[in-house]
């Protein structure tokens, strides 16, 4: 039997669907980002480093639709806005420590 407080390390995977709103100046869209994240959980808290997202959105109707569009760019910002919905609701779960936060948060 473990001691109260001692939990084990456990990996744990996730999918969600996240919206990424981009405004084009001429038009708004909003892009649906299917996410996949996996992360390691130790002693109650998420291990931060442990956190990787892998991503899957549509680029090719995109790049189609809006051929003047900076792919990397737009990756970049989707990957940004991904990581910070995850760690929000990581944060909302309760695994996120105070220190933790405030890294996820910049």
């Amino acid at each position: 039997m473990m001691a109260e407080g001692n939990y084990p390390k456990m990996w744990l995977v996730e999918k969600k669907v996240i919206r990424h709103r981009l405004d084009l100046g001429y038009e708004r869209i909003q892009i649906p980002v299917r996410v996949k994240f996996e992360y390691e959980v130790k002693d109650g808290s998420l291990i931060i480093d442990s956190l990787t997202l892998h991503l899957l959105y549509n680029q090719q109707i995109l790049a189609k639709r809006y051929p003047h569009l900076d792919l990397i760019a737009l990756d970049a910002s989707i990957h940004r806005t991904a990581k910070r919905e995850i760690l929000s609701e990581l944060n909302q779960s309760g695994l996120l420590r105070v220190d933790q936060r405030l890294e996820g948060e910049t």
